[in-house]
């Protein structure tokens, strides 16, 4: 789990390979254009790249290439700048392709996709990748990423299309499933799980935890929630897999020791920490055997017993909906940032620390320089097809596991069978998102009804076509495979 760009160490050998190009798409975006131009500019990995924005807004596309040059120019970058609105202008010869993108303003659909099943009587706990706002939340975005990959295919067929968008593993099971694309799955969720064991494990480290701290996803709580994370990453090494927002630790150990923590960690938690720290990791954690690193804000999508509308489990533990209106404050913030900068109002050097502005680095300049310039890298958190690597998972779903990533490829590293009862969470899970990629691949209402009736939280076949109706109509503009 990265903590720091690559500015910082020693400078890269020469070499007589062509640096590479690469296709940011969603590059207009303040929530993730920020974080990942500032990481890229700064590395000494990527000096001399060519950087292609692209993004649909205009205007957000024009800040953020104002905002490049800057940083090229006073960063040292050396690298060759160029932007469009068509990514078919910026993909020939691309060697890596970067995706964030949403359809539809991403507070406001997200929070129909919340409300639309609540009319029906279906309270989900978060609604972004479980649930049956993720059956739309699928639906508006995989033709897009289909569409992009298909696109690779004609102008830039031997380039790795890193994803970044949610759900990730929906999406990126139907870019592999239905194109030739080398895909790779990129999360940062496993922070969250370090964040947890650090505040857990506080005591043994000096970590300062605030007072009622919890890792709820939500941009409110970053200033709190960074901090503990960071500082767990610098105390702990972590070994989890499973599946996107569900993995499981294997392994965690003292990072300067290597002392296996694991116990210590299983008898604070369950026996001796607070009960309201993000109590339902604690009763799975408890119920199943191994500790889930999501938090219970994600965990809890995929679940089911977290939507009974008699016991009301989201009151007993707590469960927080995302705060659409704190997304809202954030990215105008950054908007304000980035726009501040290219008018000349604050010194482009204010973006050097994304950390500072609550940004989180991914690691792409070091998984970029690994794959193109064969720089041996382990990256902790890949969402790539199983290939074994889970052994009772099925093969060639996409997993999450960590991996070496070198000019060879993507090496995933290879575990035990999960627990039973968690490996058949995830089978469930694995089995419902391939029916959701199917139906929205064809547009098979069919298909779309038979995934929710398999969605642990509807309980109802008429309450689904109730459902599934009325957000097909409600985001028709987005679905044109529907029609």
């Amino acid at each position: 789990m990265q903590t720091a760009v690559d500015s910082e160490l020693k400078p890269i050998q020469a070499t007589t390979i062509k640096p590479p190009k690469i296709v940011i798409i969603g590059a207009g975006s303040a929530i993730f254009g920020l974080g990942a131009l500032s990481t890229m500019m700064q590395s000494q990995q990527l000096r001399g790249a060519h950087i292609a924005l692209c993004d649909i807004d205009e205007q957000g596309l024009e800040t953020m290439t104002r905002l490049a040059n800057l940083m090229n120019e006073n960063w040292g970058t050396e690298a060759t700048i160029s932007s469009s609105t068509n990514r078919r202008d910026l993909l020939p010869d691309a060697d890596f392709v970067i995706v964030s993108i949403q359809v539809g303003q991403r507070e406001t659909v997200w929070e129909m996709d919340w409300q639309i099943p609540l009319k029906h009587g279906v309270r989900q706990p978060y609604a972004e990748n479980g649930g049956p706002g993720a059956f739309s939340h699928t639906a508006r975005n995989l033709p897009v990423l289909l569409d992009i990959a298909r696109d690779m295919e004609e102008l830039c067929p031997k380039a790795w299309y890193l994803n970044l968008v949610n759900p990730l593993i929906r999406l990126t099971t139907g870019v592999h499933r239905y194109t030739n694309i080398k895909i790779i799955g990129l999360c940062h969720q496993l922070l969250w799980g370090y964040a947890m064991a650090g505040a857990v494990l506080s005591d043994r480290f000096g970590i300062e935890v605030p007072e009622h701290f919890h890792v709820h996803t939500d941009a409110d709580n970053m200033p709190s929630f960074i901090p503990v994370a960071r500082a767990a990453v610098k105390n702990l090494d972590i070994k989890a897999a499973g599946i996107n927002h569900f993995s499981w630790v294997y392994d965690i150990r003292d990072k300067n020791t290597g002392e296996d923590l694991y116990p210590e960690l299983r008898d604070k938690w369950l026996k001796h920490y607070r009960k309201d720290f993000e109590p339902l990791s604690r009763v799975v954690f408890d119920t199943y055997g191994m500790m889930p690193t999501a938090g219970d804000s994600h965990m809890c999508e995929f679940l089911p017993f977290v939507a009974n509308p008699v016991t009301k489990p989201w009151e007993k533990f707590d469960l927080k909906l995302q705060s659409w209106e704190g997304n809202r404050r954030r990215r105008a913030a950054r908007w304000e940032l980035a726009h501040a900068i290219v008018d000349g109002k604050k010194d482009v050097n204010d973006l050097r620390d994304v950390w500072r502005h609550q940004m989180l680095d991914e690691g792409i300049p070091e998984m970029v320089g690994a794959l193109h310039y064969n720089r041996q890298y382990f990256h902790q958190q890949l969402n790539i097809p199983n290939e074994g690597y889970i052994p009772n998972l099925p093969n060639d779903a996409i997993v999450e596991v960590p991996g070496l990533m070198s000019a060879y490829g993507v090496q995933g590293l290879s575990f035990p069978a999960l627990p039973d009862g968690i490996a058949e969470l995830c089978r469930r899970e694995l089995a419902y998102s391939s029916l959701v990629v199917e139906a929205c691949v064809k547009g098979d209402r069919h298909l779309a009804l038979q995934a929710l009736t398999f969605d642990p939280m509807v309980g109802d076949i008429d309450v689904a076509k109730a459902i599934l109706e009325d957000l097909l109509q409600s985001f028709s503009q987005y679905l044109p495979q529907f029609a």
